[in-house]
């Protein structure tokens, strides 16, 4: 049955039918990070990720080595749709949640988790080239889900700064469209999205006050984000560019009431802010495969110590996954793919 709630309509809020949460079965799921009992499904998956070949490549992030002073080096996977032709092409910068972006099997550390590989798949099958650049391994994390809020030192500002070399390097690149770039991520780094397009932030500011080129990030994507910083920020938030959130109704991690509050204080506002609610849904919801579990070693979330709940819930993903292409369509001025599946291609110097 629908939950209709018009105040949140009108403030840009959809909550979606309480019929999708019933798709979610207990069992093993994926969550932010994936685990040994993931191997299964990682190795199911094999056949399919060969038929796409990331380049790793390396670039400058706009945060700087404490102790040199240089630009912090961040490597990245590369990922190309698989029908370039010389045409630029809109691109999205995927930004990996706290467990980190790589597979948890030992033979595929390097190779993405099976949520990454899934959305690169998703993404490259629409015709957007994908970044995913790696946030942790640099600053000698492989993940930061076990680590107690208070105690990280990997921050929102340095993600932020760390999505602004991405945009850097796309823009740059020769099959990429420079003026459409978007940036999408998962919990931790749905919040890093929140962060980076902070308009008010000194560090977007300073990027979109120079004017129309080079041009800043066309739109964002979050998937169950922490929205707290977002609300506290004493500078208030504004987003420099379209936005949109889905989140889980019943998220014990983080929780889907301060993503509310924010998506509506800024729709009343005017400013192009939307979120969907998944009633009865938790987090990583859009994990491949199906099942719940407790992550009892996870420190934070609403009720710290006490674990937090992941579990996948398909037909939420694949009403999000919807949603997500049509607002990518949307907000990088792409029409839907026709029958011939050419996807998104832009004239050159687009």
């Amino acid at each position: 049955m629908a939950i209709e709630r018009p105040w949140l309509t009108m403030m840009g809020v959809a909550m979606v039918a309480a019929a999708l949460a019933g798709c979610a079965t207990r069992g093993q799921s994926a969550s932010e990070r994936a685990t040994p009992d993931s191997v299964d499904r990682d190795s199911a998956q094999g056949a399919t990720r060969q038929r796409l070949v990331p380049e790793r490549v390396v670039f400058d992030s706009f945060d700087r080595d404490p102790a040199t002073g240089a630009p912090v080096r961040i490597a990245a996977l590369l990922f190309r749709p698989g029908n370039l032709d010389g045409s630029r092409r809109p691109a999205i910068v995927a930004l990996h949640g706290c467990g980190g972006m790589y597979s948890a099997l030992k033979s595929r550390r390097d190779d993405l988790s099976s949520r990454h590989w899934a959305m690169a798949e998703l993404l490259t099958g629409e015709g957007y080239i994908v970044l995913f650049p790696d946030s942790f391994r640099v600053r000698g994390r492989e993940e930061i889900c076990t680590i107690e809020n208070r105690r990280r030192t990997i921050t929102q500002a340095n993600r932020r700064l760390d999505a602004q070399g991405a945009l850097a390097y796309l823009q740059a690149h020769p099959d990429v469209a420079p003026d459409r770039v978007a940036s999408l991520g998962w919990s931790h780094g749905g919040s890093a999205v929140l962060a980076t397009l902070d308009a008010r932030a000194p560090a977007v500011a300073a990027w979109t006050d120079r004017g129309p080129s080079p041009p800043y990030f066309r739109a964002g994507v979050a998937f169950y984000p922490g929205c707290n910083g977002a609300l506290r920020e004493r500078h208030g938030y504004s987003a420099a560019a379209p936005l949109t959130l889905f989140v889980g109704g019943a998220d014990d991690w983080t929780a889907p009431e301060p993503c509310i509050e924010l998506a509506g204080k800024l729709s009343a506002k005017g400013e192009p802010v939307t979120i969907t609610v998944y009633p009865d849904t938790y987090h990583g919801f859009d994990a491949p495969g199906s099942g719940q579990r407790l992550r009892l070693e996870v420190p934070n979330g609403v009720h710290p110590g006490k674990g937090v709940t992941v579990a996948v819930n398909p037909a939420a993903r694949d009403d999000a996954y919807a949603r997500l292409k049509a607002f990518l369509r949307a907000q990088l001025d792409v029409p839907a793919k026709s029958g011939s599946g050419s996807g998104p291609a832009l004239p050159a110097g687009g």
